[in-house]
């Protein structure tokens, strides 16, 4: 204890004396998802930032359970370390989705740029003080003294603008650049689809169904087995491939273990939760199952059918709380009972005339600022300090079809 206790004083009075040292203006210091690795937003910039700004020097903040997955080249350091230290003192661009930790100061002319993890429907931040259930763990006023660090909010549209600045009242500015890890998604077509189905193994002609439930607040542990996935995939029928993703935070609970990993093993589903980008699992998909994941809001880019199975909204509701009701302002149909989404697939109902006016309305609200160039707008006007061009609407723009013959029929 003693010698742990000397280190960390150690390493203390070292980023005190690094943070006496000028700022390096070429260092740019990245981290995603509590430092899993090169993932999400931050990822996007990270690779932007290489190609058309290849004077910045880009380091990531990985944990080292994490570091054999890293890409080859990737510079890094772990927290904690030595290096850890000195390159949080001296970088002037931070670029993170989540805060980064109360022990790390925010020195004048620093740049922090906060991409968060989508777009948001259930209460965050400062919301969460009304619902003593789902902050459960969270320090919330050290969240938004965290927050207060923040110098750019990026959003994709009116709405997370809003709910941001309502939810961190803290002094940032927020800017519509789009979600830079949806680039790839504005800019999808048959190719990028049919590679994203490779890579999960998905057989040639067959129309694939995501099924991606969020966490619940009001059960321990976080898991509600909503849907019976055996049953579903077998109502599907051979023509489908049912792929499922769980909630990041339900990867290493009992939903895997006593259920989940079993059916992949079997040949019944695919279990892409532990898939490093979710971009993938999305492009692969004809048709996004969802309850109130926030992956819907980026689903709605590739403009294919969502359906909402909302069996416990008012539940989820009263325990979480969300900032508008999506079973009346749906991206599709929605289902109260399995039979009912069943029913919807057996039909084909779940990718006809009404489902596609659905969807647009949620595309024109929420696909507002996405235009396949957020991560280019990151780094030339937050961080080069350039001028970008006008901004197209990702709303306006219909990507190429999913690529199952009969979705391709009856499009």
């Amino acid at each position: 204890r003693a010698g742990r206790a000397a280190g960390q004083r150690g390493r203390r009075l070292w980023y005190a004396a690094q943070s006496r040292r000028p700022l390096d203006p070429r260092l740019a210091v990245y981290s995603a998802f509590s430092h899993r690795g090169v993932l999400g937003d931050p990822a996007a910039v990270f690779a932007k930032a290489r190609e058309i700004a290849p004077q910045l020097e880009g380091v990531w903040v990985v944990r080292e359970d994490a570091v054999e997955g890293l890409p080859p080249g990737t510079d890094f350091v772990t927290p904690g370390s030595r290096r850890y230290h000195e390159v949080m003192a001296r970088a002037t661009y931070w670029v993170n989705n989540v805060n980064w930790p109360g022990t790390l100061a925010k020195r004048p002319g620093s740049v922090h740029i906060h991409t968060h993890q989508g777009t948001p429907l259930k209460y965050m931040a400062a919301d969460l003080l009304a619902k003593p259930g789902a902050r459960h763990g969270f320090d919330v006023p050290k969240m938004l003294w965290r927050a207060d660090r923040w110098d750019y909010s990026l959003v994709a549209n009116r709405h997370s603008e809003l709910v941001w600045e309502r939810a961190y009242p803290c002094h940032f500015a927020s800017v519509r650049t789009g979600s830079p890890r949806n680039d790839v998604l504005v800019g999808a077509g048959p190719r990028e689809t049919e590679a994203a189905r490779a890579r999960l193994g998905v057989p040639a002609g067959r129309a694939v169904v995501l099924y991606a439930p969020t966490r619940r607040e009001y059960r321990r542990g976080g898991h509600v087995d909503r849907i019976d996935l055996a049953r579903f995939a077998r109502d599907l029928g051979p023509d489908h491939t049912l792929v499922v993703r769980l909630h990041p935070s339900l990867a290493k609970g009992t939903a895997r273990g006593m259920g989940l990993a079993d059916l992949h093993r079997r040949g019944l589903l695919v279990d892409a939760t532990d898939v490093p980008h979710v971009e993938d699992v999305l492009l692969a998909a004809d048709v996004l199952v969802t309850d109130y994941s926030a992956l819907m809001f980026d689903y709605a880019l590739l403009d294919r059918p969502i359906v909402i199975h909302a069996d416990d909204w008012a539940a989820y509701t009263a325990s979480r709380g969300a900032y508008f009701d999506i079973t009346a302002q749906a991206p599709g149909h929605v289902t109260r009972a399995y039979g009912e989404l069943a029913a919807l697939f057996t039909s084909g109902a779940w990718r006809d005339g009404e489902s596609a006016r659905l969807r647009q309305g949620f595309r024109e609200r929420f696909c507002e600022f996405d235009d396949g160039r957020a991560a280019e707008r990151v780094v030339r006007t937050l961080m080069l300090g350039e001028r970008m061009p006008e901004r197209g609407s990702g709303a306006q723009r219909v990507p190429g079809p999913a690529g199952a013959p009969a979705l391709l029929d009856a499009r």
